[in-house]
């Protein structure tokens, strides 16, 4: 097995703005503010994992320090030719620091980084410090990079990336320029992992490709690390969406609609049977019961508004699109609204429950037997 497969994630890093999937208005106001020469000395990267935080402060760190920038169409990137830019493709610039709070989170490292910021940068126009999960850093460490932020040397830049931004104190969100990420759509993700399909001649059925974009979640990552997991554990050239299913223990829309319906037409015998015929079938209840929230989030905004099919096309098929509208005229709204609610309460308990089907069937019970 060729070794790049099994961390695609790392190998199809992108080492442009271009190659970056979506996160359109990151990308052009960042770009626009090397090209009006006004970068900021601090940044705050917030939004869900895997949707290309850190890849984007590389990517920005990168572009501000190389020698021989590309502007096509008020468009600017990296050369990745000359020696900057080699060097922090490969993650052995000397001007990029990378820290990851969530084990650097004390006053003391702080401190170092205070007395480090200091000397000028070595090779680079820009010293750039990259802060990973950066809400896990502590009160004091925080009162500590504060000052630090307030008066900064004019060759430092500080990138801050977090999953929680709230726990961002407001006096560090006062002193940085904020970028919002969101998570991909699968339809984004789908096209992404096409273009990988085709650079490492991999063959995959597209129903397969389809599912692995909406078992990511949003996240790029997550859709390359398991597309690497079943290139490794593959048995046959071609990779199909019943292998998906039975590597991952996931299920797809066509699986998944006699549950829907179930729950639907309120049939509890129905929606019961289901749950456990499809734990006896190898499936994960986690990832059941994960699509099954999203599906049942999307009917419900369907029910409110009609309109929302339009966008579903991008997502799903024309024939799911049409299921999801049925449904959508067939549920009980306020038993819809039961559901979801129950289903997010007991959706981080399944992997750690005794009895993994136990806590969907006593939901399910719960709101199909409420009058």
């Amino acid at each position: 097995m060729n070794e790049d497969n099994l961390t695609l994630y790392r190998k199809y890093r992108p080492k442009t703005f271009k190659e970056f999937v979506n996160q359109e208005v990151v990308k052009r106001t960042l770009q626009n503010s090397i090209l009006l020469n006004k970068v900021s000395h601090a940044y705050l990267f917030a939004g869900p994992k895997g949707t290309g935080k850190t890849s984007m402060a590389r990517l920005f760190a990168k572009t501000i320090n190389c020698l021989k920038p590309q502007i096509k169409n008020e468009e600017i990137e990296p050369c990745n030719k000359c020696q900057n830019c080699l060097d922090f493709n490969s993650l052995k610039a000397v001007d990029l620091i990378e820290i990851d709070a969530a084990s650097n989170r004390g006053i003391e490292e702080m401190r170092e980084l205070r007395e480090a910021v200091k000397f000028m940068p070595v090779k680079s126009k820009y010293k750039v410090y990259i802060i990973d999960e950066a809400q896990m850093l502590t009160k004091e460490a925080f009162n500590a990079l504060l000052k630090t932020l307030e008066e900064p040397p004019n060759y430092i830049v500080f990138i801050l990336a977090t999953t929680e931004v709230e726990k961002i104190p407001a006096t560090i969100l006062s002193r940085v320029q904020r970028f919002d990420f969101r998570k991909l759509r699968p339809i984004e993700i789908a096209q992404k992992l096409e273009e990988i399909q085709k650079l490492e001649n991999i063959k995959i059925e597209k129903p397969a490709i389809t599912l692995i974009s909406q078992l990511a979640n949003g996240s790029i990552r997550d859709a390359q690390s398991i597309l690497s997991q079943l290139i490794a554990f593959s048995f046959d050239d071609l990779i199909t969406l019943k292998e998906v299913e039975q590597i991952l223990g996931a299920i797809n829309f066509e699986n998944l609609k006699p549950f829907l319906y179930s729950l639907a037409n309120n049939d509890l015998e129905k929606s019961l049977s289901f749950i456990n015929e499809i734990q006896e079938k190898g499936y994960q209840l986690y990832e059941v019961l994960r699509f099954s929230l999203s599906l049942l989030e999307k009917i419900l905004i369907l029910s409110l508004n009609k309109n929302y099919q339009e966008e579903l096309i991008n997502e799903f098929s024309q024939e799911e699109v049409s299921t999801l509208e049925e449904l959508a005229n067939i549920f009980d709204s306020r038993k819809l609204k039961l559901l979801i609610k129950e289903f997010l309460i007991i959706l981080p308990q399944i992997k750690k429950a005794f009895i993994p089907t136990l806590p969907i069937e006593m939901a399910i019970i719960e709101v199909l037997t409420k009058d």
